[in-house]
């Protein structure tokens, strides 16, 4: 059973990134008939729509992009108050919303993403090709050192991991590199955004194999309490180099903390 609240909710979020009907019809076909399987074939895959303020953003075909449409471009939660952001690395850039969000924010920047999702590195490909981007695909998961990982599916595409998900859909072994390969393939010396959402593998990544931290300017992302990582363990390793840290949602039982910050000195 559909809520009688949802058209509404699909409404203001149209309204508030002022979508042209085009995109308010592919909108609403994303979210609707990727509701039911049995509706799956009469609809496309994926759609693009266009966001006048931000680019063209391709979507999938489930009732669950909306959401991160709405929290990357209405709720901006990968704002930042910084200038001269040259080098961006995105850690778990999915289909590319917040690559896209970035480039916007930093037309001059060079971005580098990591993504380990076989289903979604095309869709981040074709993002960052319809906007012109300039960034490098890793098509890969992020970790404390290189080499191979099991990556578990989720039924929730936001939700793949490293770690073991309840209700997986399969497990996929795909590369996995660590931030100073990156760093060092792309030319880097320092980073001056770091957004990171790895669902869970913040622990081994900021936790070992982690002095690059020292050369990394901002950082935005998530925390994932589930994976036995709670917020408040995050908020001292980043302390430990020097992050000043501000929670933009709090953590709950259930769900992770939002947060951005810097470095100091």
């Amino acid at each position: 059973m559909i809520s009688v609240r949802q058209p509404a909710r699909l409404w203001e979020l149209a309204r508030q990134l002022r979508l042209g009907w085009r995109s308010t019809a592919s909108l609403f076909g994303s979210y609707y008939f990727g509701r039911r399987a049995a509706l799956r074939k009469f609809f496309p895959d994926t759609v693009v729509i266009d966001l006048p303020e931000w680019g063209k953003i391709p979507l999938r075909t489930n009732p669950h992009d909306h959401v991160l449409l709405a929290r990357t471009f209405v709720r901006q939660d990968y704002r930042l108050e910084a200038s001269e952001v040259r080098r961006i690395l995105d850690l778990g850039a999915n289909i590319g919303m917040a690559t896209v969000y970035l480039s916007r924010l930093f037309p001059r920047a060079e971005i580098a993403c990591v993504e380990p999702s076989p289903y979604n590195v095309p869709l981040l490909k074709r993002a960052v090709a319809l906007n012109g981007i300039r960034a490098r695909v890793f098509e890969a998961a992020v970790g404390a050192e290189s080499g191979t990982v099991d990556l578990y599916i989720a039924a929730h595409p936001e939700c793949n991991s490293v770690y073991p998900v309840e209700g997986s859909l399969k497990v996929t072994p795909v590369p996995m590199i660590a931030v100073p390969q990156i760093m060092s393939e792309m030319g880097w010396d320092t980073i001056d955004d770091l957004k990171i959402d790895i669902e869970g593998a913040e622990k081994d990544v900021l936790r070992r194999n982690n002095s690059w931290l020292r050369n990394v300017r901002v950082i935005t992302g998530e925390s994932h309490v589930n994976a036995g990582y709670p917020y408040a363990d995050l908020q001292a390793d980043l302390h430990a180099f020097g992050f000043d840290l501000e929670t933009v949602i709090p953590e709950t039982a259930d769900y992770g903390a939002s947060f951005r910050g810097a470095r100091q000195g």
